[in-house]
């Protein structure tokens, strides 16, 4: 089955491919799929989708939006009267964007001004932009492509009752001539920092009507009469189903960010394996991936890359099962829970994901020294597209806001007695009473890092930061802040953190969960046991004066030592590992697409190419009369 994967060229990297303890190609093909692995070359496979992001993330992120978003939006969120507009959605005959943000309001879903108000006599829905800072905005493909949106609108029926934010499917151009219908104005936002071949768009409407059946009515609908029915009777519970439907893009991003952050993790390693400075003697030059300190920026990365890469593809199966039962008939007031549990992972991962790549790119590029400066390098472009995944889809300290206040509800359950409504068993653990009881009993560093002790660690820290972010909410409230005040004064050493830790706890979760499957060889399995080790230590590590300040750990307990002797075993360990766990990342060279990172590993061959490619570099420059003048 190995035979299926591509068979690298020999060169500078092959003396530390020799040494690895596994084989890259079966490692490969276990953690991707053979249906992967068959689609990287030739580009003809249907997950081309994937390998896209490392090539160009601006075509990928406008093709997820308008053909997989937007139809799994219709499909989750309307019934059959919309399936014929997903389906030509899916077919090219239509483009779908989605128009949720506006110019005054984004992550505050429930501030958006736009309104839909049903007009009973004509048995239409009126849009409208009630002024320029309710303009829809950064919409994917609204600039220049869709020809339909799915806005997010307040419905208002003719009793003048707003019934709160849903989703219509808006055709906004004519799909024969591309001009926008009257009463629709739509504009191009311009040049951004990265991204431009996605044509993000703003979208005014001046009293725009569109028929009864866009309303996506699987949870809600009015009546041509005007009445307002809901399937799922509890306002919050509807909104709960709709939240977990919506989820997809931030799901999306966290699968971006592992692709990203993949990238950017090949180039550094191989380049480190080749770039050789300073040794033990005049006459000898190591790689620069033999120093401890390199390993220390790099190695933590790497780990945290197959982190996400594992985390990303589990949470997205969830999230499709979630959507199956959303589309079913059958018990749609169960899957509220587990929508609001799906709404507040996905609010913790994307801004954690978003950020641990923002990291990774940043020291990748740092790690290459002077030519990671280089543009052709593509650490730049890379660390540019990713800035983005910091801010869409829910800026990310207003974002992770939302996955504290569900975990606060959670705790709060506990303390009253209730069950902890966590379908997905993401924080089913927090109604065990003992956790907190629970000291630092380990007595060496191999004993320390087994993953299953790290996940207890991340429990109890979990438990800790619940308990005093719940405190801090009541000392508040006993001081008479209102609910606005006590969350707005709670995030900062609290909540925010609180989110951080639940979603690495999760990932944490996730990864060891994948190490089980029966599907590894035991080499296999050693070394993604090493890099799960270590990302759980290294995220630990930088919490361990909350382990002391809550009494898990005395200064008795070594715990500090043992954890930091861990990670440096660790690390020291994967040198030989480290270029055939890149090479499972890898895309193909023609998508890695850098003079720093190829498969053979001629960083100098390369680079040479690329300054000798262009005779301009080579040429007195046309204002060469201004600098013989300046010498004047």
């Amino acid at each position: 089955m190995k035979d299926t994967t591509t068979v690298l060229p020999k060169g500078l990297l092959d003396s530390y491919r020799k040494c690895a303890t596994f084989d890259w190609r079966l490692l490969k093909l276990n953690l991707e799929g053979e249906d992967y692995i068959h689609f990287q070359s030739p580009l003809t496979h249907s997950y081309w989708f994937n390998i896209l992001f490392q090539y160009d993330a601006s075509i990928s992120i406008k093709m997820g939006v308008m053909d997989g978003m937007a139809p799994s939006s219709i499909l989750a969120l309307g019934t059959q009267d919309h399936y014929d507009i997903a389906q030509k959605i899916q077919e090219g005959q239509y483009t779908c964007c989605f128009a949720l943000t506006e110019i005054s309001h984004g992550t505050n879903a429930k501030g958006i001004r736009t309104t839909a108000t049903y007009d009973v006599k004509s048995k239409n829905f009126i849009l409208h932009t009630p002024d320029f800072e309710a303009a829809k905005c950064w919409s994917g493909g609204l600039g220049k492509t869709a020809t339909h949106a799915l806005v997010f609108a307040q419905l208002i029926t003719p009793d003048q009752e707003n019934h709160g934010l849903h989703t219509f499917i808006v055709p906004i151009r004519n799909p024969d001539n591309h001009i926008p219908y009257p009463g629709v104005n739509i504009g191009d936002m311009g040049e951004k920092i990265a991204l431009n071949g996605l044509d993000n768009g703003f979208m005014i409407f001046d009293n725009y009507s569109v028929p009864q059946t866009c309303l996506l009515n699987r949870t809600a609908d009015v009546t041509e009469n005007g009445n307002y029915k809901a399937s799922i009777k509890d306002k919050n519970k509807r909104f709960g189903a709709s939240l977990g439907a919506l989820s997809w893009g931030r799901i999306t991003i966290t699968s971006i960010c592992a692709n990203l952050a993949s990238v950017a993790i090949v180039i550094a390693i191989r380049y480190c394996a080749v770039r050789k400075q300073f040794g033990p003697s005049e006459f000898e030059e190591w790689p620069v991936i033999e120093y401890q300190a390199q390993q220390w920026r790099l190695f933590p990365h790497l780990a945290a890359t197959y982190g996400l890469k594992i985390f990303s593809t589990e949470l997205a199966n969830k999230m499709f099962q979630f959507q199956m039962k959303l589309m079913s008939t059958e018990a749609q007031d169960d899957i509220d829970g587990e929508g609001m549990e799906i709404h507040a992972l996905s609010s913790a991962t994307k801004p954690l994901c978003s950020w641990t790549s923002r990291d990774i790119i940043q020291d990748c590029r740092e790690s290459c020294g002077g030519h990671g400066y280089l543009k052709v390098s593509r650490l730049g472009d890379l660390r540019a597209e990713n800035d983005v995944t910091c801010t869409f889809e829910g800026e990310n300290n207003v974002l992770i806001q939302q996955a504290s206040n569900w975990l606060l509800n959670q705790w709060s359950n506990v303390l009253h007695g209730k069950p902890v409504n966590s379908p997905l068993k993401t924080v089913d653990f927090i109604g065990d009473a003992n956790i907190l009881t629970q000291n630092f009993v380990y007595s060496t560093s191999h004993e320390t890092l087994k993953p299953e002790n790290l996940l207890s660690l991340f429990k109890w820290l979990i438990c800790y930061y619940l308990k005093g972010t719940y405190e801090q909410t009541q000392n508040l409230k006993r001081k008479g802040y209102d609910t606005f005040e006590i969350r707005n004064n709670t995030q900062v050493f609290f909540a925010q953190t609180l989110s951080q830790l639940y979603g690495q706890y999760v990932i944490m979760k996730y990864f060891i969960e994948s190490i089980q499957n029966s599907l590894w060889e035991q080499n296999e399995r050693d070394v993604l046991t090493k890099l799960c080790s270590l990302y759980g230590a290294v995220a630990l590590e930088k919490r361990l004066g909350d382990f002391y300040a809550g009494g898990y750990a005395s200064s008795k307990s070594n715990m500090s030592t043992l954890l930091r002797e861990g990670i440096i075993i660790l690390c020291k360990e994967l040198v030989k590992d480290a270029v055939a766990l890149v090479d499972v990342l890898a895309p193909p060279d023609f998508i890695l697409n850098s003079p720093l990172g190829m498969a053979d590993g001629q960083v100098y061959k390369y680079l040479k190419e690329e300054m000798f490619k262009d005779k301009e570099n080579f040429e007195r420059p046309s204002w060469w009369r201004e600098i013989v003048r300046s010498k004047l």
